[in-house]
């Protein structure tokens, strides 16, 4: 698997909203400059055919009309969008709201398949989507992908709770939220993620939606087994 970190920061610092891209052909959450930071790193978002939404804070689908026009003036028309059922009535709104004239043929042209399935294949990956907790934000999910040889996980926004323990007891790999020195019940922070690295020390960790004293705090201490990444990191997992 070759993971690409487009996005470690939070909203509110100048590293790109948490995101990533697997493969060249799946990302997971697509927030706004979603497309632009695609082109950055020499992938057209209309060769992009997997879309995994972990929830629907701005800072994780706005960037979702964009893709879904570019793909609409494409050839290759193939299109998944893996998200929560009230997230699909979200993402026509957002459309709509976008490019109100042509939206109603951008789905037609597109016709993307929207997916609330908790279990999905993508490719050679077995998928399972795990509910996580982002505070009042509900649904919120994370993705734990199996290759049949190891497996990685998402967590998308969240704070500690069971199912992120969950995904650190089953994966090699974990890319999560940690925004904060000092975790809440929204997000996670750099206590919480302490307990995760005692608890897991044979997981690898990748803090994401950093904020940006967390990301300085978190290169000071140099936890073992955590990696703090720039923007457009690429990981080889193995």
């Amino acid at each position: 698997m070759k993971v690409v970190l487009i996005g470690t920061g939070s909203m509110h610092n100048e590293y790109n909203s948490a995101s990533f891209l697997i493969d060249d052909d799946i990302v997971i959450d697509m927030p706004n400059g979603m497309c632009k930071n695609l082109y950055r790193v020499g992938i057209d978002p209309s060769t992009i055919n997997y879309v995994l939404l972990t929830h629907f804070h701005g800072d994780h689908y706005f960037d979702v009309p964009f893709y879904l026009l570019r793909k609409s003036k494409d050839n290759n028309k193939k299109c998944k969008i893996y998200l929560s059922k009230d997230g699909i009535k979200k993402c026509k709104k957002l459309l709509i709201y976008a490019f109100k004239n042509p939206a109603k043929d951008v789905l037609k042209t597109v016709k993307p398949s929207f997916i609330i399935d908790d279990k999905f294949k993508v490719n050679s990956y077995k998928v399972e989507k795990v509910l996580v907790d982002h505070g009042r934000q509900k649904p919120c999910y994370g993705y734990i992908f199996d290759s049949g040889k190891f497996k990685v996980g998402f967590s998308g926004d969240t704070t500690l709770c069971d199912n992120l323990k969950y995904m650190c007891e089953v994966c090699s790999c974990v890319f999560l939220d940690c925004m904060f020195i000092k975790g809440t019940n929204k997000h996670m922070g750099i206590d919480f993620l302490e307990e995760l690295v005692n608890k897991y020390p044979k997981v690898k960790f990748y803090p994401v939606h950093m904020e940006n004293d967390t990301r300085e705090k978190l290169k000071e201490l140099n936890l073992k087994n955590v990696f703090v990444c720039d923007d457009y990191t690429k990981i080889e997992i193995k």
